[in-house]
């Protein structure tokens, strides 16, 4: 199956909240729209996922992003990364082969990932563009495969992905229309949390009864209703809460 969308109807936090509930495994390609303040993205981003976790980030298809990253840090010289290419196992990431063979430590495989990971957060506040998500199964009948050369070794669940990057959003005028009602309540979804909250995100949660509508939380946290919204937003994106009918009237 494909998904494919402009990013101005079909948001990324969308596509990955489907990817994390459902567990899919596939490429993701990301095609943006660049003005000036962005010009140090590149014009297109490929991410890889295996049952809801993010497993690789790149720019291009020859599967050298990883390799150029070592090179420039200076880890490896150009001639070892030659051989490295031919020498990893298949369906063995490269960033397993490289700490088995103590060429890389795990600290800066970590660094590696976190690295790629900002660039992904970036993707999130992007408005002009397009995207295209491949399942597995779909892109095996054109005989693409993981990207074993381009993975850390590292993932993420996709939910955890997100909130990451929903919190460094800065303009939220993309999701003006996607924000709950002031006046709908949120439900708690699960009794635990396996996601690390900020503060305000942990405070927004443990209200979420199904009682108290969005502009009480407001009220009774002393934040502002769009504060409040945006932080719901965040918290239903993951999986955490739903919106459902206040109990309370509305004001």
């Amino acid at each position: 199956m494909s998904i494919y969308s402009s990013l101005n109807f079909f948001a990324l936090p969308e596509l990955f909240r489907i990817i994390s509930e459902e567990k899919k495994s596939g490429r993701l390609i990301v095609n943006l729209q660049l003005n000036q303040q962005r010009s140090h993205l590149k014009p297109i981003y490929y991410l890889w996922f295996q049952s809801g976790y993010l497993v690789a980030i790149s720019d291009r298809l020859n599967c050298r992003s990883l390799i150029e990253f070592i090179e420039k840090r200076g880890w490896l010289s150009t001639l070892v990364t030659k051989q490295l290419r031919t020498l990893c196992p298949p369906e063995i990431t490269m960033g397993v082969y490289l700490y088995q063979n103590n060429l890389l430590s795990k600290e800066q495989l970590s660094l590696i990932f976190q690295t790629q990971l900002h660039q992904v957060y970036e993707l999130f506040a992007v408005q002009s563009g397009s995207f295209r998500f491949d399942d597995l199964a779909e892109l095996k009948t054109r005989l693409v495969s993981n990207p074993w050369l381009e993975m850390t070794g590292h993932r993420m669940m996709a939910s955890r992905v997100s909130l990451y990057a929903l919190r460094l959003i800065k303009d939220w005028s993309q999701f003006q229309e996607q924000l709950p009602e002031s006046n709908f309540a949120l439900q708690r979804l699960t009794d635990e949390v396996d996601l690390k909250l900020i503060p305000l995100e942990s405070e927004v949660w443990k209200l979420a009864n199904g009682e108290h509508p969005l502009w009480k939380i407001a009220e009774l946290l002393e934040k502002s209703v769009f504060e409040i919204k945006v932080v719901a937003f965040c918290l239903i994106l993951v999986g955490l809460v739903d919106e459902v009918l206040a109990e309370d009237l509305p004001k």
